[in-house]
């Protein structure tokens, strides 16, 4: 599951390719001073993941490469910045990563912590260190198109040299002597090799229910909270459609999972778009019909899982007017119609630009009219039916899992 987080991060633009950079220099800046690589890779590649939510006003759209450098700056007052504060405390819910790396969520911490605030014999300020000059030379990358040489690299690192233990200088001037190293940054800045490189550091051990939900919870976090109009849509999804499937014995945690997955794809979309008051433009309505291929492509690594087929399939429609693949109702099988009604049913519920919420009454006449018309199956959403009339408490659904609602309130304790 962990190829899903990096894939997601790698769709943002300029975020991706420099978070993916910095993870590939640490890793190898990192072995060279006999730190654990693939650490040192998760660690780079999830050093800002705080920076994509907008707890400062800053929305993924808005992420470039002028942003990503002024957020890079170290601050001489702390140890600490917002970001890295966000950034650690999104990591640590992920159990997986902060028990197969125990360094993960305090290097990220102090990534942008200078020596004077470090000690070079403890290994969570040396990876950290490892981290902040990894930051340095993917900015480099980032604002030079011309492809630079060794000695490019080695005029700017030295005039930040004090920012850096020696060991750490000496160990990235070494690694970036290397032209294998060089090209890399290039390639994956160019859109080269980077599913090689997600391939070659993703780690294939099981996942449990409950760790691939924390991933699933801080990913659809950072991906809904683009709009306030679907903060919790991805969480209400997977609660509804798991409801659905439990009524009829099946397996409600697939369906949660791909409830959680669904709209991954919707980190491509742009928040005019998510957020336009009026009728969409054919072209705005093809940008955001685009979110199902992307979530798509970054699925498909578990298109043998039993959750994969709803999760891409929730846009499509019984009478072939869905997107993308235009399939028709016998095309598709139970466990896509359930998702399709599941998120049908919630986004009628929510708010929207254009409109207030709907309390679950109306929202079930518009899928029962849908199912008229046509366009939704008559299977799932007599289920629905049930569980509304037969009293489900759609009011105490949770608004977001305790995992977002525990970053929300982190968020706003620092902007407070």
């Amino acid at each position: 599951m962990l190829d899903i987080l990096l894939k997601t991060i790698m769709f943002v633009p300029k975020f991706g390719v420099h978070s993916l950079q910095v993870g590939f220099i640490a890793s190898k800046i990192g072995k060279e001073l006999g730190l654990d690589e693939l650490e040192m890779f998760y660690c780079g590649v999830l050093h800002d993941l705080g920076v994509l939510t907008p707890h400062k006003g800053v929305l993924l759209d808005d992420i470039d490469n002028e942003f990503l450098i002024k957020e890079d700056v170290p601050t001489y007052e702390s140890s600490t910045k917002d970001h890295t504060l966000i950034s650690a405390f999104e990591v640590s819910k992920i159990s997986f990563l902060s028990q197969k790396f125990p360094l993960i969520s305090s290097s990220i911490l102090l990534h942008h912590a200078l020596p004077q605030y470090l000690n070079e014999s403890v290994t969570k300020d040396l990876a950290a260190n490892v981290i902040s000059i990894s930051e340095e030379i993917s900015k480099y990358v980032l604002v030079n198109n011309e492809e630079m040489s060794y000695d490019d690299f080695v005029v700017p690192l030295s005039t930040i040299k004090s920012r850096f233990f020696e060991s750490v200088y000496e160990a990235a001037l070494s690694v970036l002597k290397q032209e294998y190293i060089r090209w890399m940054l290039y390639d994956i800045k160019a859109g080269f090799n980077r599913e090689r490189l997600i391939e070659e550091y993703t780690i294939s051990e099981p996942m449990s229910f409950d760790q691939t939900v924390e991933i699933g919870a801080v990913l659809s976090y950072i991906i809904d909270s683009k709009s306030e109009f679907t903060r919790a849509h991805s969480w209400r999804v997977a609660k509804v459609s798991g409801a659905i499937a439990k009524e009829i014995m099946l397996k409600e945690q697939e369906f949660f999972i791909a409830g959680l997955f669904h709209d991954i794809g919707k980190i491509t979309t742009p928040i005019g778009i998510l957020e336009k008051k009026g009728k969409l433009e054919h072209y705005e309505m093809d940008i955001m019909k685009k979110h199902v291929y992307y979530s798509y492509l970054i699925l498909l690594k578990h298109q043998n899982e039993p959750w994969f087929l709803p999760a891409v399939r929730h846009q499509e429609r019984i009478d072939g007017s869905g997107y993308p693949w235009k399939l028709k109702g016998s095309e598709m099988t139970f466990k896509d119609k359930i998702l399709q009604v599941a998120d049908y049913f919630v986004a009628v519920l929510e708010p929207r630009p254009y409109r207030g919420p709907n309390p679950p009454e109306k929202a079930l006449e518009e899928v029962l009219r849908a199912v008229q018309n046509g366009v939704l199956d008559g299977g799932p959403a007599n289920i629905l039916k049930d569980l509304v009339l037969g009293g489900y408490d759609f009011e105490s659904m949770n608004f977001m899992s305790s995992i977002q609602q525990d970053i929300s309130n982190f968020e706003q304790s620092i902007i407070e």
